[in-house]
This record gives C-alpha cells, structure tokens and sequence, in this order.
C-alpha cells in the first residue's frame, strides 16, 4: 500500500492517470484505481525514476506529435522536470474527435512548442537551431487497407518522407539520437510465434514495405556515419484519442461501433490474431529505450505483450466490457492479412527491463471511458 508521505490521486483524464513501472529486480507494475482497486506509481515519480540523471535537461523533437503515440509521449516528457523543452511536429492531416488532440496540463505552454508542418520539410539548420538531442520519428500513415488504396501517397510520405529527413539529420551538426518508430508488418506472415526481432522480413502491403524501407534508410546513415540510430517495432497499439477517421484501426472502430450499437465486423472466422499493447505501456518502453540511447545505438526492438488474441475474441471482449447489443458479424477477408501476431520482447527486457503491465482489459476499459465522452 502507499506510504504516507506518497500522494494517490485517481482521475479519469488521461493527462492525470498513473503510468506503472517494472524494474529489473521485482514487479512494480502496480496502479491506484477505484476501479481496479490496485497500487500504481504516480506519473510524475515514474518519470523521475526512469529519467533521474540520465536524461537531464535534453531537448526532444517529436514527430507525428499529433498522433496516438505523440500525444502521450508529449504528455509525459513535458511533465518530466528533466526534460527542457519538447517540441512537436505535425502537419494535422487526420480530424481529432477533440478540437484539441493534446492532453491539457500546465507544464505545456512552459515546455511545448508546436509547428504545423511535414517533418520531411525541416532543414538542418532549423533542427540545429533547436539544439535537439534526440527525435523521436512517429509520423507515418498507418493504414495497412488504405495504403493499397493511395499507394503513392504512403511510398511519397512514409519512406521518401523518411528517406528525405535521415539525410538531412546527415546534415546537422548536432547530429541528435533518431528514435524510429517501425511495426510488425515488415515481418509479415509469421514463420514462428512470438516473432523475435531476427524474424524473416516479408512485408505484404504497401504501408509494410513503406515502413521497412523507412527502418533501412534510418540504418544505411548509422552504417556508414555511424549516425545515433534506434528502430522500435511496436506491436498493435491502442489507447485514448486513437484516430477514427477513414481506416480506422480494429480496437477504436470496435468501441465506437459497439457504444453505437453497430455491427462489429470480423474478417472471415476472425481466428487471425493481433498483439494488443496499451499505450501507457508503450511510451513507457521509448522512454526507458531513450534513457539507455548511448549503448543502444544501431539496435532494432520489438515492443508488445507476447500475448494473442483472436479478432472475435477481442470483438467480444469490448461488447462485453461496453455492455453492447452489437452483433459480431463476417466479412470476407483481406487478401493479404496476417494470420497472427505476437511480439517476443526478450531483447529489450534483457536491455533495459521493459515489460508491459497493463492487461487488454484494464487497457480497453481506459479506453472505452476516453471514448465514452466524446462518441
């Protein structure tokens, strides 16, 4: 339980939850929640803990800032009294259900600053200027359906886009960490479960080939300049103020369906499985991932759960968890979806600790309240 000097405060925002933590020695991934009635690390000690002299003062670029990472990453570096300043790039190319897709908190006019634009279109000097010492590149088009429908515009944004800003990164002077965000797509269909980050690179859609482009790219700079480089692959991630706009991913388009009263769609049987990771958890991972950035250099990391979960299953589970009448109903299938998913997340818990802590329920329950205000 708390001690008595610790200060428990349970609120329903996102910008005011708790954030679990587990370290090396023991599980500490404990949360305060009426709901869950469990112990949990306040956010602001959690980033005390991960960031205590080691990310000092930096200077953070966050690209895609507007995005379902970016957003929560924003939130917590700002609150982070180590972290200096925290800027954010995005050129808002996605409606929000919120005239304002950042979460409200004082340290934001003090720490953030905002520029609405294509991070391809950043000059070294600019990025100089700002004295950066590290990037963390999350701007991408993510849709694995609409990518094959608007090919060029995902090969013009998400790999020349990135193929574009890595050589101008070769540019600066202050040559700052890029911290890549990747997906499990570029493995494709699995040759074995729980993939493991030396898992055979099929990718099977224009978005997946996109993104493994975008992963070589960011490696042919650190091979031959041996330019600060990091790539993590993150599983299917969800959470609060996950965009719904044209293909939206299965989770948000399950829960408002399901409030509405809608069908919930299953490709063929639904049996194809999906590695379900809670944000909370995953920005947990690129901070840890950042603290470490000096011995990491040139790594590539799979974060998820290491769990499957049948698309009606999960299906399922959110009717369950909203109470809904929505019927689960079939559709044909895609050609080229994954039959399954699932992360083995050896490697960064042997490099720095990281596991998840969050189950798909207590997840989809955070979820489901966010969207609840504004569906």
């Amino acid at each position: 339980m708390p001690g008595e000097n610790d200060e428990v405060i349970v609120t329903n925002h996102p910008s005011e939850e708790y954030y679990g933590i587990k370290d090396k020695g023991r599980n500490t991934c404990q949360q305060v929640s009426e709901r869950h009635g469990q112990l949990m690390m306040p956010l602001r000690l959690l980033t005390q803990v991960l960031t205590s002299g080691v990310i000092k003062k930096m200077k953070v670029l966050v690209t895609g800032a507007a995005g379902l990472y970016g957003v929560h990453l924003v939130e917590t570096l700002v609150k982070n009294e180590d972290i200096a300043r925290v800027y954010g790039v995005d050129n808002f190319s996605r409606p929000f259900l919120t005239e304002d897709p950042f979460f409200p908190a004082p340290e934001m006019a003090a720490k953030f600053v905002l520029r609405r634009c294509r991070y391809q279109d950043l000059t070294a000097a600019e990025l100089d200027e700002l004295e950066l010492d590290a990037i963390i590149h999350l701007a991408a088009y993510v849709s694995i359906d609409e990518s094959m429908v608007v090919p060029a515009v995902y090969f013009w944004n998400n790999e020349y886009g990135t193929f574009k800003f890595v050589h101008t990164l070769g540019q600066t002077k202050s040559k700052p960490l890029l911290l890549c965000a990747s997906s499990p797509e570029v493995y494709g269909n699995p040759r074995y479960l729980p993939m493991d980050e030396e898992h055979p690179l099929y990718p099977r859609s224009v978005y997946a080939v996109s993104k493994l482009a975008a992963e070589k790219h960011a490696n042919a700079l650190h091979e031959w300049f041996a330019y600060p480089v990091i790539v993590i692959r993150n599983f299917n991630t969800y959470g609060e103020n996950q965009n719904l706009a044209g293909y939206a991913a299965v989770i948000p388009r399950f829960i408002v369906n399901a409030l509405q009263g809608q069908p919930l769609v299953v490709h063929n049987d639904g049996s194809q499985t999906r590695d379900f990771l809670y944000i909370g958890d995953a920005v947990r991972a690129y901070v840890m991932i950042l603290q470490e950035r000096e011995r990491l250099q040139g790594e590539v990391f799979n974060i998820g759960t290491g769990k499957q979960t049948a698309i009606r299953e999960l299906a399922q589970l959110i009717k369950d968890l909203t109470a809904s009448t929505s019927p689960i109903t079939p559709a044909r299938g895609r050609p080229g979806d994954l039959q399954g998913l699932a992360a083995d997340i050896t490697k960064i818990q042997n490099a720095v600790g990281w596991s998840p802590c969050f189950s798909l329920e207590e997840g989809l329950n955070r979820t489901i309240e966010w969207y609840r205000r504004y569906i």
